[in-house]
């Protein structure tokens, strides 16, 4: 009865924080803006995607074996690889190139945080630290392509898809307190180890999205030659 309670009540609350999303929605219909349809299907997709996540994470934790991680990293690279070749043109080709781009970033970042202690080498650290990287590796890829599609060269692609992640670094601790830094603060950590492991990410995200984007562009240049 009191889990019954406790679902409800999250349930409630997961509602609440969804009619933002409906309210900005229904602005953008009046507005004509064309993005009510992609807010409201992507929250939904959100929800179901979390919930998921959620009902498997025990099983995930448990994994001991290196290469399971990789394997489910990997998998998150392809799936944003894929998202982020439709911001170009969704070839195949393209695909790949943006997948090569993210497992490379993981490749250049993770094990160096490991060697070097910075982050511990276990499932609860690895894979949602890999997902961050291919989230963010994916986000950029996909703003680099997008400026590239409209003209823009790749050097004005990486400035433009790098100016969040740095723009957050000037500003962390000033403007921006951090979901890791807050959560880390509210779960009884000193404010000093917070600032430390929010920074390791913030470190790594910038590093890896960089890695990413001129990564998948060296791939994707390199395929077009094979197939010309």
């Amino acid at each position: 009865m009191h889990i019954d309670a406790h679902i409800t009540d999250t349930l409630i609350k997961l509602f609440a924080a969804w009619l933002l999303i409906a309210g900005v929605a229904f602005w953008a219909h009046r507005e004509q803006l064309g993005l009510s349809r992609r807010m409201l299907l992507a929250s939904g997709r959100g929800l179901l995607q979390l919930l998921a996540l959620a009902f498997v994470l025990h099983w995930i934790f448990d994994l001991q074996s290196h290469w399971a991680q990789a394997m489910l990293i990997i998998g998150f690279c392809l799936l944003a690889g894929h998202n982020s070749a439709s911001h170009y043109n969704g070839a195949i080709s393209t695909w790949l190139a943006c997948s090569a781009g993210l497992v490379c970033a993981c490749l250049v970042t993770l094990p160096w945080l490991t060697m070097t202690g910075s982050i511990t080498d276990d499932t609860r650290t690895l894979v949602p630290l890999g997902s961050m990287i291919a989230a963010n590796g994916m986000n950029a890829m996909s703003i680099m392509f997008t400026r590239m599609k409209s003209g823009g060269d790749v050097g004005e692609g990486v400035k433009i898809a790098l100016i969040p992640n740095i723009d957050t670094l000037r500003l962390v601790g000033l403007v921006h307190m951090p979901g890791i830094f807050v959560g880390m603060v509210l779960a009884g950590a000193t404010a000093f180890d917070a600032a430390a492991a929010q920074l390791t990410v913030l470190y790594m995200i910038t590093a890896s999205s960089f890695t990413a984007c001129l990564i998948s562009f060296l791939c994707l240049n390199h395929l077009k030659k094979r197939e010309a």
